[in-house]
């Protein structure tokens, strides 16, 4: 689908234009300077990493041999008891792991595939004993629900959807959203669970008319969600009425952007970008992240900050995590780098461990731990300071 052609702009146009970039430039400056006050009891950073910011906490140790390729953090309810809960994927077994203490885990339950491998981890918020994952090959060919009864050790797995999946996102108010079929047959389905992790209800959003790749969920608009296109194009869409508010074209110089998290504030959305395309460099014009600022108003956007790597450090994104203002990845270099997105730079660097290559990363949903996993199915958990 190619884009509508657009007349030149008059210089009258131009300067109107330029006046609101301007315009969209200082309400950014006013709301980070806010924003930056909230944290302005973290201690002062300079452009040095500080390697202590990462502590080591526990491992689990996976004696499977299988090849690793999710984790992530969740609460756990047995007998009115909360525990946070570590939930590990293999290429054909989920694991639910329970604390023993500070720095021992165990492993209490397992759910067992055997047709299509395990693609990612899908955490819902709000939803007790409870986790989604996706299966497929190189696509989503399935979402499933797993479920533990807390009266017997017997597993559960309920599926949810499957088909031509294109995206899928776990949202607040324990709902579950994902995209499927091709051009023109597109669905974009919210499914709510009830509280017992039963399907509460299905609703269905307008469609685009152009293939999502990808959802964000818009920290402080519970309400709204927003998805990217291949068109380079970023959606809207109203949760509670289903409506598709905004279909916006971001600049052609975020080309395949993903974008990872978004935030509303003082009616402009900031997006926390990354750009999978991007070559392996040290250079500014290659940012492992980069934030932009959209006002969804008239659709205009600019750059605000670059997430570059420290001097010296090279390699571009393979996988990565964002959560309130920090940003994690995974680099090609096999290293874990973390940004401050309020602060603009890199503020530690997590090299190999044991010689072995970082694999994927997660922000824990229950703290402010960060899980890190290696192919070899070992999963290092690390208190972020």
């Amino acid at each position: 689908m190619e884009e509508p052609a657009t007349k030149p702009l008059s210089s009258e146009e131009k300067e109107k234009l330029k006046e609101k970039l301007a315009f969209l430039k200082r309400e950014y400056s006013k709301t980070l300077a806010r924003l930056q006050t909230e944290v302005a009891d973290l201690p002062a950073c300079d452009d040095s990493i500080n390697s202590h910011n990462l502590q080591l906490v526990s491992k689990l140790k996976n004696a499977s041999g299988s090849c690793s390729v999710d984790v992530s953090a969740m609460w756990w309810e047995r007998a009115g008891v909360k525990e946070p809960c570590i939930i590990t994927a293999c290429e054909y077994v989920v694991a639910l792991w329970k604390p023993l203490d500070a720095q021992r885990w165990k492993k209490n339950y397992t759910w067992h595939f055997t047709e299509v491998p395990i693609l990612q981890i899908v955490p819902v918020p709000d939803v007790g004993n409870l986790v989604c994952v996706a299966l497929g090959n190189l696509e989503i060919r399935e979402i499933r629900a797993l479920l533990c009864p807390c009266d017997d050790n017997s597993e559960k797995q309920v599926l949810l959807k499957s088909g031509n999946i294109k995206a899928v996102i776990g949202l607040t108010k324990r709902r579950l959203v994902n995209c499927s079929g091709a051009l023109g047959d597109q669905q974009v389905e919210v499914v709510t669970f009830a509280e017992d992790g039963g399907i509460k209800e299905k609703q269905f959003l307008m469609p685009p008319e152009e293939t999502i790749l990808t959802f964000a969920e818009v920290q402080g608009m519970e309400e709204t969600l927003l998805g990217t296109t291949v068109m380079n194009n970023i959606i809207i869409w109203n949760l509670k009425t289903g409506q598709l508010l905004k279909n916006m074209h971001i600049d052609d110089s975020y080309h395949a952007s993903v974008c990872h998290k978004a935030y509303s504030e003082m009616g402009l959305l900031f997006l926390v970008l990354n750009h999978p395309c991007a070559k392996d460099s040290e250079s500014l014009e290659n940012p492992v992240f980069q934030l932009i600022a959209v006002n969804p108003k008239t659709s205009l956007n600019v750059g605000v900050m670059l997430y570059c790597l420290p001097q010296g450090q090279a390699g571009r994104f393979l996988e990565g995590d964002v959560k309130d203002h920090f940003a994690a990845a995974v680099l090609t270099s096999g290293t874990i780098a973390i940004w401050d997105l309020l602060l603009g730079h890199c503020t530690a660097l997590l090299p190999p461990a044991s010689h072995q290559s970082w694999s994927f990363v997660k922000w824990s949903g229950t703290d402010s731990h960060l899980l890190a996993g290696q192919k070899d199915g070992n999963i290092f958990i690390y208190r972020y300071v």
